[in-house]
């Protein structure tokens, strides 16, 4: 008797300021997932108002651990900035939009760095 899984599929939106925090608690997000069975992972960024090189590092190298770990990870930047932003970090996206199945558990992701606060000098 032959026995086939169920692929589970999981879509996760980063929302704020992708910074290493974020891309820190994503990478442990998705290491707990794939842990617990999930197959298959649709990242979005369009919700990403900042990103510095540290956080697109950790995030890069997040999704290259799923994928030597057997995950199928689709990547959707969703804005224009995103877009520029991992073609100059050399980071692998796709290019068409990722329709994400109704059967899709769905988490978001959310971080806003604190603003400095300006001293005035005068």
């Amino acid at each position: 008797m032959q026995t086939t899984h169920a692929r589970t599929i999981v879509s996760i939106d980063l929302i704020g300021d992708l910074d290493a925090t974020l891309g820190s608690i994503f990478a442990d997000t998705l290491t707990g997932l794939i842990a617990s069975g999930t197959t298959d992972v649709i990242v979005m960024t369009k919700h990403v108002a900042l990103s510095s090189v540290e956080g697109l590092g950790v995030l890069d190298a997040a999704l290259s651990t799923a994928r030597a770990e057997g995950c199928s990870v689709r990547f959707e930047p969703g804005s224009r900035r995103m877009k520029a932003a991992l073609t100059a970090a050399r980071m692998a996206f796709d290019r068409d939009d990722v329709d994400r199945p109704r059967s899709a558990r769905h988490l978001m992701i959310a971080r806003h760095a604190a603003r400095p606060q300006l001293k005035r000098t005068a």
